[in-house]
């Protein structure tokens, strides 16, 4: 070791990367190697994926190619023989090791392994939140089918289970009857089961997240980001709009709570807290869903938004800095003049039977980020650049309705190629949601039907469709009818988008899995959630296009 260094620092990564934990954290981990080096200590890396700059030859200044694993880790850290260990900017992967390190006696910088069982034991968790006068939906800890069944009796369906420790919405279902709670508890407990289940009250409310840093006693918020789809969607999975817009009251209230959550739980370094913005019959009023003490993957998304370099100020923050002493001041970083839009992006083309309905459980497999002068320009770029097409019959002249972004200047595709323009006839959407969505289902048509499109409908649907003065073409099921149904409408390029929402979407030979599935195979695109399909069609309603939307410069905005 050089005379010069302060000593051995230990970072964890986040491993191989799947859904759920991603290259977010290859992110968190690079940026805190590279804050630790400029700060004078040696570095070593312990992870054990070729496809992340973390595992990059001259990123550490050792690198350890072993699963995280208790055993591989403690291995690594006798020869190494570190400071400490950082565990919080490897997801859930690198948490999960918090407590057993700390039972070895290894020094865990930043947020401590109790703190860090602190805001994942459900009991515990709820008498911090009882003593801040933090609101939060009820819950109950379960570890059998019978206390399952009970709970969720007492709280009211529909609720939320999960696993506790959950890594990307992993194994976490909403549940709207008996049935879904049997089959839920029978899947968990033949995997065999250590930490309890939990069974929350599912509030259908406007979500929110905010990442903070905290040195124990100041805390900066670098923003609040707001999601577009209410809650039952996992965060990674949503759009994410920054800054967020709320009533004063409820922001007032955001970064109160959240200062108080941060310095209750003790962390030093990042901690992301998710919020559900509910009106309970007497007004909006704050929620809290979760903290996690780690950073999350809305970090480097944050980070390039904000200007406020996140991992380093927690990476200083853990080794005893003052987080006013930073230069980003504290409480809520000041909000730019610019909006950015975080959109999804997903592969379901490439994961075969996999339903396409979004829910508690993370799908998305990357993301795309918008900037514009304003929050509707954002949200256009972000999912034009996600992949969503961008089609609009009304501007049909005779011609090609061309998706947004083709102009004649782009070159004829080959014979044999897919073609970059649908066919002029592609200009329907059939819609398929469930009951309880069938109430905002004619605000949602008359967008669409205002931009031109035809409306095809299952029965259901076209009801309330026509109630509302629109005309719609009724489309049978499967079962109602085998050789004309929305199947075979798909089948026959009609369909430009299908928005299909289902209350249960587990169970791979249902006709609603089989129809997302469907519009997948054929290039359609499906949307699974109303509040996405809004956005879209505000898009669609809106003046712009790749042609017009502005090319801009962060730093000089």
């Amino acid at each position: 070791m050089s005379e010069n260094s302060k000593g051995s620092i230990v970072v964890l990564g986040s491993g191989p990367i799947r859904i759920g934990q991603g290259i977010e954290f290859d992110y968190a981990s690079v940026q805190c190697v590279q804050a630790l080096k400029k700060l004078g200590y040696k570095v070593a890396i312990v992870n054990n994926n070729p496809e992340t700059v973390s595992t990059d030859f001259d990123t550490a200044d050792r690198l350890y190619f072993e699963p995280l694993t208790p055993a591989d880790v403690m291995n690594v850290l006798n020869v190494e023989k570190p400071l400490g260990v950082v565990v919080a900017f490897g997801g859930g992967t690198a948490i999960k090791l918090a407590k057993f390190l700390d039972s070895q006696g290894v020094k865990i910088l930043g947020t401590s392994a109790d703190a860090i069982d602190l805001a994942e034991d459900r009991e515990r968790f709820e008498e911090l939140c009882d003593r801040l006068g933090i609101k939060r939906p009820r819950g109950l800890t379960v570890f059998t089918e019978v206390e399952a069944l009970e709970a969720a009796e007492k709280i009211s369906y529909p609720v939320l289970m999960r696993p506790s420790y959950v890594l990307g919405g992993q194994n976490m279902i909403i549940a709207r009857n008996s049935a879904d709670v049997k089959e839920y508890m029978k899947i968990i407990l033949r995997a065999g089961i250590e930490n309890p289940v939990l069974i929350d009250k599912y509030m259908e409310g406007q979500e929110l997240e905010v990442d903070c840093i905290c040195d124990g006693e100041d805390v900066l918020i670098p923003g609040i980001m707001e999601h577009v789809e209410r809650t039952g969607i996992h965060s990674g999975d949503s759009i994410a709009l920054y800054p967020g817009i709320f009533k004063p009251e409820i922001e007032e209230k955001i970064i109160r709570q959240s200062t108080a959550l941060a310095l209750a739980l003790g962390t030093k370094g990042l901690v992301n807290i998710q919020y559900l913005v509910y009106d309970d019959g007497s007004g909006d009023d704050l929620y809290i869903i979760e903290a996690n003490p780690r950073s999350s993957r809305t970090v480097p998304y944050l980070s390039k938004v904000s200007g406020v370099p996140m991992i380093e100020l927690a990476t200083r923050a853990m080794l005893g800095e003052k987080v006013r002493d930073l230069g980003y001041g504290t409480g809520l970083y000041r909000k730019p003049n610019y909006f950015a839009a975080k959109v999804p992006v997903f592969s379901f083309e490439k994961l075969m039977d996999v339903d396409t309905h979004l829910g508690p459980e993370m799908k998305s497999t990357g993301e795309v980020l918008g900037i514009a002068a304003t929050r509707e320009e954002a949200i256009f770029k972000g999912m034009a650049a996600a992949g969503w097409k961008m089609i609009r019959p009304n501007q049909e002249e005779g011609g090609e309705s061309l998706p947004l972004g083709c102009t004649s200047l782009q070159p004829t595709p080959s014979a044999g190629d897919t073609p970059a323009t649908p066919p002029a006839s592609q200009s329907g959407i059939l819609f398929s949601v469930r009951a309880s969505d069938l109430p905002e289902l004619p605000d949602l048509a008359r967008k669409f039907y205002n931009l031109g499109f035809t409306l095809y409908a299952t029965s259901g649907n076209a009801s309330t469709i026509e109630r509302s003065g629109m005309p719609v073409n009724h489309v049978a099921k499967v079962h109602e009818n085998y050789n004309d149904n929305v199947m075979t409408l798909l089948e026959s390029g009609k369909i430009a988008y299908v928005v299909s929402t289902s209350a249960k979407g587990r169970d791979p030979v249902a006709e609603s899995v089989k129809l997302r599935r469907l519009a997948v195979e054929r290039d359609i695109d499906c949307l699974t959630a109303l509040d996405t399909a809004n956005v879209l069609a505000d898009c669609l309603a809106s003046p712009y296009s790749l042609e017009n939307a502005s090319l801009v410069d962060i730093n000089h905005m």
